[in-house]
């Protein structure tokens, strides 16, 4: 696998390493970090679910939604980078309540059919018609997270109408189905949910090493987990994609994490991802 650092591409050796020794060699010998692995974007902030467990039922988030030049720029510019990795069309918000949502795809892969278009929904407003319409405009792949307050006494029922498009899409992988629960707990968000602290040791989180995450003002977030926005790395109007990525800012982040520190909004999460990945 090829990985571009500037405008050198670097082979990487992917056999046994685990995230930090990887990421901890390639910094020493690059002098920054790999490229991102996948795009959120928040092309607006609202829900049309209230899920008890949600970063939205504890914080007040205005409705934002996301300038189409911003939009166009941001996709422009992945493209112009040569990226070729999944761009989710969601951050905490959902998706199909984005009414150029269908613009949004045919835009993307009109400029390049290397970009993997994904969204995950809670399939509220969800129709095979809809899932047709989306598919044929090139969107990728769409996950369904079916949140009920009876999941555990029917694990495998579908809601509304996610049981008609279960049976017309039950083949095929671009469609997931995932039998959610209202009464699930989440990591608490970057502390955006109450929670109890724990002072046990979470391990590695290599979400800020792999996901580039835009809020709807084209803001560069730390990660998905930064609900309310108390990070920002640059603008997509004002710096470069690579420029924001390679934030000396960022990158104390990221440098403290390897070193097994959380700071800034890292040391109100409880969150983390320590599978191998790169």
């Amino acid at each position: 696998m090829i990985q571009q650092v500037g405008n050198k591409n670097i082979r990487k050796d992917l056999d046994h390493k685990s995230d930090q020794s990887f990421l901890i060699k390639f910094y020493k010998e690059n002098g920054c970090f790999p490229q991102f692995k996948q795009v959120l974007i928040e092309t607006r902030t609202d829900c049309n679910n209230h899920c008890p467990f949600c970063p939205h039922a504890f914080n007040k988030k205005e409705l934002g939604i996301m300038d189409w030049n911003t939009y166009c720029k941001i996709i422009d510019e992945l493209c112009a980078i040569g990226y070729n990795g999944r761009v989710a069309l969601m951050l905490s918000n959902e998706p199909l309540l984005e009414d150029r949502l269908v613009d949004m795809i045919r835009y993307a892969k009109n400029k390049s059919q290397r970009l993997f278009m994904d969204i995950t929904t809670n399939g509220r407003l969800l129709t095979v018609e809809m899932v047709d319409q989306l598919f044929a405009n090139g969107l990728d792949n769409i996950n369904v997270n079916d949140y009920r307050g009876d999941r555990e006494k029917n694990p495998y029922k579908l809601s509304g109408k996610l049981q008609e498009i279960y049976e017309a899409y039950n083949n095929n992988p671009k469609i997931t189905f995932q039998y959610r629960s209202l009464n699930e707990q989440l990591p608490n968000y970057g502390g955006n949910i109450p929670q109890e602290e724990s002072n046990e040791d979470l391990g590695f989180c290599n979400f800020p090493f792999r996901k580039l995450v835009f809020s709807y003002k084209g803001d560069i977030l730390l990660c998905c987990s930064d609900f309310m926005y108390a990070t920002n790395f640059g603008n997509i109007h004002e710096r470069s994609i690579i420029e924001c990525w390679n934030d000396s800012s960022f990158d104390k982040i990221r440098l403290s994490l390897l070193e097994g520190k959380r700071i800034s909004l890292c040391s109100k999460c409880n969150d983390y991802q320590d599978y191998n990945t790169f």
